[in-house]
């Protein structure tokens, strides 16, 4: 399970996983010792894609590195990156038995009778009956850009 959380928190971050479709399908002419049927980019190709920093790009490819998503190939000087593409498929895999563990677990579930499903309690009662309306200032803090967290896109 630890490895499945390093490559499911690697590929979370919006440009790593920006990092693994351009390792899948790098576009245009590519910098290095690479040819044109060859798969991957070197780190210098990924920043002028991306628009980052080289440090930046470095550190994110460290993360995807630790996680086993891409691997690097030595050529001399230079290094080129490319995606591991049986770890990618792997991965995939492990999300695919997660879903159908769920969905297993929710086809058992649907066996019950639905009286017994009608017995279960869903939501605790409300004391007084129903609760008030939010406030128009209340909802306004629920939603929105300016809502701690919120991502800013």
């Amino acid at each position: 399970r630890e490895d499945l959380l390093r490559c499911l928190r690697a590929i979370g971050d919006p440009l790593r996983l920006r990092m693994l479709v351009l390792l899948a399908d790098p576009p245009g002419p590519r910098t290095g010792p690479v040819s044109e049927s060859e798969p991957g980019m070197c780190v210098s190709d990924l920043r002028a894609r991306i628009g980052r920093a080289h440090a930046l790009v470095s550190h994110h490819v460290q993360v995807l590195l630790r996680a086993g998503l891409i691997r690097r190939v030595r050529r001399g000087r230079w290094s080129l990156l490319q995606l591991d593409t049986s770890r990618v498929a792997s991965l995939g895999e492990q999300i695919a038995s997660l879903a159908s563990d769920q969905l297993r677990t929710l086809a058992s579930l649907g066996t019950l009778e639905s009286t017994e499903m009608e017995s279960m309690p869903v939501t605790a009662p409300v004391a007084g009956g129903t609760p008030p309306p939010l406030s128009l200032a209340a909802r306004a803090s629920c939603s929105g850009p300016e809502m701690a967290g919120a991502p800013s896109w």
